[in-house]
């Protein structure tokens, strides 16, 4: 009798080679066009190419989509939450069968991520007709192929003699995509849950109980290189923004700095996740202005405006001859009693991918810990989403009764299907606007991977769906979760035109400081649409460059123009930006000198900054929670720059994140600063961390220079 294991070998590798030419074939499409554009280019031509480009993504869609349905489709049937260890045939088997499919899944993303790239720096993007379409013709791809289908099914690996609960589990669920073996040369597989269907909660308790007949010694390996905890996805699918650090200006000919203020912190916990799991750091993941604002800082509290701002000046303590100025702002805070009435809407990702234990399992405590804050004055809704949107709860006031029946709700939540984000933002929304309330809280809550793939799944659609509801002056948070597929990119931007704020939630602890210590700044905006405008005296200043806010830069006429979106502060919220400057008149080969204009002696009179005391002026507009018109403040700053060894702790500290920062990116604009150097600017000064958030930084630090030597 022929062997179930070399069944399963040979279907895959007729299944590689007979997909091996259509891709072949679809990637030669692409790289034609590629040439064919930029000969059209070369010659004035137009775009085209888009749609041969377009479909040639359709057809690597579908491809790859049929070929992973059929793969599933062939997977081996335990489906518990184990290791299997693996005898040595089995292990030979999967070294010959990993590298065939994982060559196959890379060939496919590498080929539409070059195609995607194309069509989005058009600004073009594939319609919603064509999801449809490519949906189709993966129905139709699977269903003509009934005898490869019936053989892959066949093909299942037997569990091993006295493994009963391997023996005794239900035979229809997979086991994760891809199994990845330990750098190390463990023999140790992770096999991943099968997600239970959002209307079948009682899968989840059942596969459970099975999962407890597994041995302590079985149980000790999960978790290994390549997959986050109780993930079954590749950590090579997080997706990123692009980030491009800002280099030296010239403040003679550039005097002006505008930017948005963003009180967002996802990167600074998605990065704890990832050095505390030992992944790696990709340069993208690294948003320094987050990592700053997670931190509280000693500012003043504002008396007669939402927020107060104060400027400082210091040495720079990774280059003597260079200063550093902070801005820091501080929002006004409130106490729980004075907070205004809650509309909230929480909108759920329900999708398989939100099956891991530190995704919808943390999603729904931290959800938990917000309702106990709630009261009988407040209502909450929930919206689901899947493959298709859903109503959980209708409105319901946080009274005892309410809050049992939200708990309830969210008890009964099971991930299952693909994600249809779009159409589940679009009911969220509607569903808050037919509920505002005036003068109140009116927020949609947004929980979820990113990994947004039926229906609106495109960056810039997304984007302008939530601009377009952020018309109706209902917020938006964004939490996220897990690893893997992680769409940190989606969601920030969103959050960025959207009158939204981002959190990424890595731990409980993490839920109950957004939900709990920090749940009026979380909740409640003080200010919208936040701009700051830096004038630097280019008699004082030669050159400067912004540290991090690298996706918040404005144009300069943008600062002006009250139709422009920006950040929103929350009550109690700070804000922190840092300059690193030359001063007037020092030799930096960083910057290098400029020429003077041989006309600039020309000028009829010196123009007043040329006289000023003042370093720079800082200009703030912000607008109201429900207003539309912005409101203009100016803080200049004066004085010398204060010694290093003289510095207020609060300053150095924020220095130190974001010299952490810059080290995590492999900057280039920090010279030789060593581990050390950040070490002793975030040292414990004594001063106040109620809740060990600085003292868990330093211990960060010292994990990242560890891996690092």
């Amino acid at each position: 009798m022929t062997d179930p294991k070399d069944n399963l070998m040979d279907a895959l590798l007729r299944e590689h080679a007979r997909n091996e030419e259509q891709r072949e074939r679809a990637i030669a499409a692409i790289e034609a066009a590629i040439d064919a554009n930029q000969n059209r280019q070369d010659h004035g031509g137009n775009v085209r190419w888009l749609p041969r480009v377009a479909a040639a993504v359709l057809f690597l869609s579908v491809v790859g989509i049929a070929g992973l349905a059929i793969y599933e489709k062939l997977q081996p049937a335990p489906p518990v939450i184990a290791d299997h260890r693996l005898d040595a045939k089995e292990q030979a088997m999967v070294d010959e069968v990993s590298p065939v499919a994982m060559a196959a899944q890379l060939e496919i993303r590498a080929a539409e991520d070059s195609a995607v790239d194309m069509l989005l720096s058009e600004k073009e993007e594939v319609s919603g007709n064509s999801v449809a379409r490519s949906q189709a013709l993966v129905k139709n791809a699977v269903e003509a192929a009934p005898e490869e289908m019936a053989e892959l099914e066949a093909a299942q690996i037997a569990p091993e003699p006295g493994n009963e609960a391997l023996r005794e589990a239900p035979q229809e669920a997979p086991l994760s995509p891809m199994p990845v073996l330990e750098r190390d040369g463990s023999r140790r597989l992770r096999f991943a849950a099968p997600a239970p269907s959002p209307v079948d909660p009682a899968g989840g308790a059942a596969l459970s109980k099975k999962a407890e007949g597994f041995s302590e010694k079985t149980r000790a390996g999960i978790g290994f290189g390549g997959f986050a905890a109780g993930s079954a996805l590749p950590v090579d699918r997080e997706r990123y923004g692009r980030i491009t650090e800002q280099g030296w200006i010239s403040a003679t000919k550039n005097p002006l700095s505008t930017f948005s203020i963003d009180v967002d912190t996802a990167s600074y916990t998605n990065l704890r996740r990832i050095l505390t799991e030992g992944g790696v750091v990709q340069p993208d993941a690294v948003r320094i202005e987050e990592m700053i604002n997670y931190f509280d800082y000693d500012y003043p509290q504002p008396e007669n405006q939402p927020f107060a701002v104060q400027t400082d000046l210091m040495e720079c303590p990774w280059n003597s001859n260079h200063h550093l100025v902070r801005i820091g702002i501080q929002g006004k805070d409130m106490p729980k009693a004075q907070r205004p009435v809650s509309n909230l809407v929480f909108l759920i990702d329900v999708s398989g991918s939100m099956s891991a234990d530190n995704k919808l399992p943390l999603l729904r405590q931290s959800l938990l810990t917000l309702l106990e804050e709630l009261d009988a004055r407040d209502k909450v809704s929930i919206v689901v989403y899947a493959g298709a949107e859903g109503l959980a709860l209708e409105p319901t006031q946080v009274t005892e009764e309410g809050r049992e029946k939200v708990r309830l709700v969210l008890d009964k939540l099971n991930a299952g299907g693909s994600t249809n984000g779009g159409a589940g933002i679009k009911l969220a929304y509607k569903i808050a606007s037919e509920q505002f309330i005036e003068g109140g809280v009116n927020r949609v809550i947004l929980a979820s991977d990113g990994d947004f793939n039926v229906g609106v799944t495109g960056e810039g659609e997304l984007v302008e769906l939530v601009k377009k509801n952020a018309k109706s002056k209902v917020f938006l948070s964004v939490l996220g979760f897990g690893g893997g597929n992680l769409n940190d990119a989606m969601m920030e931007s969103i959050t960025n035109d959207g009158n939204g704020n981002y959190y990424y939630i890595d731990s409980e602890r993490e839920g109950r400081k957004v939900f709990l210590q920090n749940m009026t700044g979380t909740l409640v905006t003080i200010a919208k649409d936040v701009k700051i405008q830096v004038d630097f005296n280019p008699a004082k200043v030669q050159a400067y460059r912004l540290i991090g806010y690298s996706n918040r830069r404005l144009r300069d006429e943008d600062f002006n123009n009250d139709k422009v979106d920006a950040g929103d502060i929350g009550a109690g919220h700070s804000v922190t930006a840092l300059y690193e400057v030359v001063p007037h008149g020092v030799d930096s080969p960083e910057v290098g000198q400029v020429t003077p204009s041989e006309y600039t002696a020309l000028d009829e009179a010196p123009r007043p900054e040329r006289v000023s005391p003042n370093w720079l002026t800082v200009r703030l507009r912000h607008k109201k929670p429900e207003g539309e018109k912005s409101e203009l403040q100016k803080f200049p700053l004066v004085g010398e720059p204060v010694a290093l060894s003289e510095a207020p702790g609060d300053f150095k500290f924020a220095a130190g994140v974001a010299l952490f920062g810059m080290k995590l990116r492999g900057s280039e604009y920090i010279g030789d600063a060593d581990w050390l150097l950040v070490e002793q600017l975030i040292k414990d000064d004594g001063g106040n961390d109620p809740h060990g958030y600085r003292e868990e930084l330093r211990k960060l630090v010292k994990l990242a220079k560890q891996r690092d030597e």
